[in-house]
């Protein structure tokens, strides 16, 4: 069984430290392993599916509820014309601080501008 890495992703751990996960193939099976070796799990094709579909909606919704929360959230100056929370940053706001060091490949972004050949 000789493993092919197919893709290595950097991730930020909570301590802010980046450390690199490697994908892996084999021809029949697909393996996650951190760089260090030590940890490390195999699967077949519709199960990796299942899990990367399940892990990719549960972040969706985490991800929709922060924004939504942040653009619901309002600032209201006490008596003194002062924001109540001016030392507070939004945890909202360091949500994206690190994407760019999320995917080497596309920055972490997946976005496409749109642009149309027509001028009106």
């Amino acid at each position: 069984m000789n493993w092919k890495t197919i893709e290595t992703i950097s991730i930020v751990n909570r301590d802010g430290d980046v450390e690199n996960i490697q994908i892996q193939h084999d021809g029949n099976f697909y393996k996650i392993q951190n760089e260090f070796g030590n940890m490390s799990f195999e699967f077949d094709v519709s199960s990796g599916f299942n899990f990367a579909d399940t892990l990719q909606a549960i972040i969706t919704a985490d991800i929709n509820n922060e924004i939504t929360q942040f653009l619901n959230k309002q600032d209201f100056k006490d008596s003194h014309g002062d924001n109540d929370n001016v030392n507070d940053t939004p945890t909202q706001v360091d949500l994206f601080k690190n994407v760019k060091s999320m995917n080497k490949k596309n920055n972490g972004l997946n976005i496409k501008i749109n642009k149309s050949s027509k001028k009106y």
